[in-house]
């Protein structure tokens, strides 16, 4: 009978520190849930002024780059502003005054596709710099097959006309914008967001770009499109912020086998003149008129390097079968 009393007073005594220990749980936790309510107010009155919203729901640039909502005012696009210390002219027409006016630079981009190895470091170079959104480009490279049917008795390919072989080659093609000395897309803005600086890019002031999308449909390369995150016309500005304090485009420092070359086409002893004076070069659709300022050289396919090994070390050789290799010398 004792041990049946000592028991129930056990457990009334255990239920008792129960309760007592769930109500000072209560307690806690309502100190605490005041003291983190009170916490970001904390923190934003000790913050510096500028300092960017605590609260998600107050700064949509927390939500990613995918939404639809972020405004132009998110301050998303500031990095893209056209500082442009020289105060270089600016042409929205009559693109052939600028050459009449001599100016000191003109900046142009040669692509070398006998070393273009189609990696797409260029491709992602570019997006890491210019902070370019998902699912758009301001470079990429194109593959394409060049050559012909060459015939052959003991040809593996087998017609009514006789026996050929495929002397094809796969070419990579960078692209981007063609910076053209008469470019289309600029005369059509009509707010004349869009222009040719004088030495040499095509640019798009984001501060006075309403994104109607004229320019877009003017490109006649596709190199135009109108960023979802900024709302505004896009496209590679040859990184301006770098050349205009005498780095070299983000594109170009990235390339691994060295293809593109970028520099002044008015110094005769710069890279890009004595590539382009050594090598027969071409440009993308000449037909259009509009003078494109980035040239290819090699678009038969062939792959060639440098002797001077001081100069490429790299030498990358394709099979025409499937055992295709990447050969280091």
């Amino acid at each position: 009978m004792a041990d049946e009393t000592n028991h129930k007073k056990s457990e009334e005594v255990s239920r008792e520190n129960f309760v007592q220990d769930m109500a000072k749980a209560a307690v806690a936790v309502g100190v605490l849930g005041l003291a983190l309510s009170d916490f970001p107010e904390k923190l934003k009155a000790a913050a510096p002024a500028g300092t960017p919203s605590l609260n998600p729901q107050d700064n949509l640039s927390w939500e990613g780059w995918s939404q639809v909502q972020l405004q132009k005012n998110d301050g998303w696009q500031d990095w893209d502003r056209i500082n442009d210390p020289q105060n270089l002219r600016r042409f929205h027409d009559n693109f052939g005054q600028i050459a009449k006016l001599k100016p000191k630079h003109h900046y142009v981009m040669v692509m070398d596709l006998r070393k273009c190895t189609g990696c797409q470091t260029c491709t992602v170079a570019c997006k890491a710099e210019n902070n370019i959104p998902v699912g758009v480009y301001r470079t990429w490279v194109d593959t394409y097959q060049t050559g012909a049917m060459r015939p052959d008795p003991r040809g593996s390919v087998v017609t009514d006309h006789g026996n050929f072989e495929p002397e094809v080659h796969l070419v990579s093609i960078p692209k981007m914008c063609n910076h053209c000395d008469n470019p289309p897309c600029v005369e059509v803005c009509p707010v004349k967001a869009t222009y040719k600086r004088e030495d040499g890019p095509v640019l798009v002031d984001p501060e006075l770009c309403i994104g109607c999308g004229t320019c877009v449909n003017a490109c006649p390369y596709g190199a135009r499109y109108l960023n979802p995150v900024a709302h505004v016309a896009d496209k590679c500005n040859l990184c301006v912020e770098r050349i205009d304090v005498g780095l070299l485009p983000a594109c170009v420092t990235s390339c691994v086998g060295r293809a593109r070359v970028f520099g002044d086409l008015n110094d005769p002893n710069s890279e890009v003149s004595q590539l382009l004076g050594a090598a027969p070069s071409s440009v993308l659709s000449p037909e259009f008129g509009t003078d494109p300022q980035v040239f290819y050289i090699g678009m038969s396919g062939e792959i060639l390097t440098a002797d001077d090994p001081a100069l490429q070390h790299m030498v990358f050789t394709y099979t025409e079968n499937s055992n295709s290799t990447v050969g280091v010398k």
